[in-house]
């Protein structure tokens, strides 16, 4: 469950409410990473609990007490030596950042009051318990030292230094008209993506419904006048909804049985299988949510969603890479600072930190830094150095480019087996070509799989010829090298992941066996639901599997192109 700063920033006021002027009279942490304060009213008792769960961080009032163990982990004795009789004076949250903090006062020597900090860090993964008085940790749930964290240490004695601040306007304080104009003004190509940059409360699922309600597509570059003034009245909406409490939340609730979030807008965006539930408070929707018992994703599912994963981190990957080849290319500009510094030698003495120069290749004015340390000649071979490292980087990041390009290729080959397996045992075969090319680990031994070998689809066509298609890479190899002949026809979608169709010649085909092959290999693809997509078709005796290439993986020759739409009702009209 992930929850938006400005969920938090409701659930703050919710909390206040409940918790300030209580004394916390115990202290306990029913798990290792969570810790439950019994909170004494003058009317009750009451329960604030803090559970760190990396994949899902909560800090809210249970309807009931979870179950403590008998003895008491380190850090909760320390919690209970710091906090126990003391007072809640205050609770705010950081800005509108996913930090809380309670202000508990306590009774010192000679009566003084003495007020520590409780700050619960609501980060995923990074979550944390930090005790602190006077600026300085007292102690962590978590301690993060300094090879962790470059901008900050986690550690009893040092400063306590929040979470680097975000960079944007806040959703609910800023002008609307000031955050619709910084997000406009921004670079990025993406308008959702630029709201999200410039405004901090909000993250990917707000943004996509500030964008639903005002009827703009999240694809938009940027916003015409009529459009701005759309989603400034939007905006306002809400900033006007969140002051004016009473008012209902949302919680998402994925196919999973899980919160995936919580919402103060009606969701209108939904994922496939999601419903949404609402709550009179945040608080009801976080206890709902702890109550949930998730379902567990059958393998199909998982194995997508892993897939899905390793997808989206080669993208980014290649990203990188192109970023890194763009500054190696500056090679050429090096060379040619190193050649006109070596024409100009004359000029240069030791102890100069810069010089101007003639470029030798365009007559331009190039001024150069020098190391006073180093003699004139040494200074030139230290562009030549520069040169050529950006030359062994250009060849590097090329070699890497094109193995991820590769493997991005792979992967979206086993997305598309995986749309078009249906058994067990084709989701088994699939799952072992994954754990073999390294995406998913196997645990424990190896175990032999008791299911069948999985067979390729066979359809007989109208005429009577036979069409075999492969369903996921292991397939693909069998029905291309071991059931087709040199003769028969071999057919893939162009450039796109799918099927290898294979059409049993026999001497020859007709026509209207050529275009029910065509169909298959785009219906078996991820362009299922395109059209005009390109297949690819040559006779089987032209595709080659080069040595040590990934399963599934051919190249050919002397392929003829088709176009095909595939029709919605090609499995009733061939699959039988």
């Amino acid at each position: 469950m992930n929850l938006e700063g400005l969920t938090l920033s409701i659930l703050t006021k919710e909390l206040a409410s409940e918790v300030l002027g209580g004394k916390i009279f115990r202290v306990f942490m029913p798990k290792n990473n969570a810790v439950l304060l019994h909170i004494k009213r003058e009317r009750d008792t009451i329960y604030l609990l803090a559970d760190m769960n990396g994949a899902s961080p909560a800090l809210y009032v249970p309807k009931k007490a979870p179950e403590n163990p008998e003895l008491p982990p380190a850090f909760c004795m320390l919690l209970r030596k710091h906090l126990e009789e003391g007072r809640i004076t205050h609770i705010e949250q950081l800005d509108l950042d996913r930090v809380i903090t309670l202000d508990i006062d306590m009774l010192g020597e000679r009566s003084k009051i003495i007020t520590k900090q409780l700050v619960f860090e609501l980060a995923g993964k990074n979550s944390n318990i930090i005790l602190v008085q006077d600026g300085i940790i007292i102690d962590a749930l978590r301690h993060i030292g300094v090879n962790q964290n470059s901008y900050r240490v986690v550690l009893p004695g040092k400063e306590y230094i929040a979470p680097p601040p975000q960079d944007g306007l806040s959703i609910l304080a800023a002008c609307p008209e000031e955050i619709v104009q910084r997000a406009n003004a921004s670079s990025t190509i993406n308008f959702s993506k630029a709201l999200m940059s410039a405004t901090t409360g909000i993250g990917k699922v707000t943004t996509s419904e500030l964008m639903k309600i005002a009827n703009i597509p999240e694809s938009a570059a940027k916003l015409d006048d009529a459009d701005a003034n759309i989603l400034r009245e939007v905006i306002s909406g809400l900033q006007d909804k969140i002051k004016n409490a009473p008012y209902p939340v949302y919680a998402v609730i994925g196919r999973t049985n899980q919160v995936k979030t919580i919402l103060t807008l009606e969701p209108q965006v939904l994922d496939a299988g999601a419903r949404v539930q609402s709550f009179d408070s945040v608080n009801d929707a976080i206890c709902f949510a702890q109550g949930l018992v998730p379902i567990e994703l059958p393998e199909h599912e998982i194995l997508k969603k892993l897939v899905a994963n390793e997808t989206i981190r080669l993208k980014k990957k290649l990203k990188a890479l192109a970023k890194d080849l763009e500054h190696a290319d500056d090679a050429d500009k090096e060379r040619e600072k190193a050649d006109s510094l070596m024409a100009s030698i004359y000029l240069l003495k030791k102890g100069m930190t810069k010089v101007r120069i003639t470029n030798i290749y365009d007559g331009s004015e190039l001024e150069l830094a020098l190391n006073p340390i180093l003699s004139p000649t040494e200074n030139a071979q230290s562009y030549y150095k520069k040169y050529n490292k950006f030359k062994r980087a250009q060849t590097e990041v090329r070699v890497q480019t094109q193995q991820t390009e590769d493997a991005l290729s792979y992967v979206e080959s086993i997305d598309a087996s995986l749309s078009t397996a249906m058994t067990k045992n084709e989701v088994e075969e699939i799952r072992q070509e994954i754990i073999a090319s390294g995406i998913l680990k196997e645990v424990g031994k190896k175990k032999k799989s008791s299911l069948p070998q999985s067979q390729p689809l066979k359809i007989t066509l109208p005429s009577g010829t036979l069409l075999f298609v492969g369903k996921n890479n292991k397939q693909n190899d069998y029905v291309t090298f071991t059931l087709a002949g040199p003769r028969d026809l071999w057919f893939h979608t162009k450039d796109i992941p799918g099927s290898h169709v294979i059409l049993k010649a026999n001497g020859s085909v007709s026509e209207e066996d050529i275009a029910a092959a065509v169909e298959a290999a785009a219906h078996f693809s991820k362009a299922a639901q395109g059209s005009n997509v390109p297949i690819d078709c040559v006779e089987r005796r032209f595709v080659k599997k080069p040595a040590g290439a990934k399963p599934g993986f051919v190249i050919f020759t002397n392929q003829k192109t088709y176009y095909v739409t595939p029709r919605e009702n090609f499995g009733e009209l061939f699959l039988k």
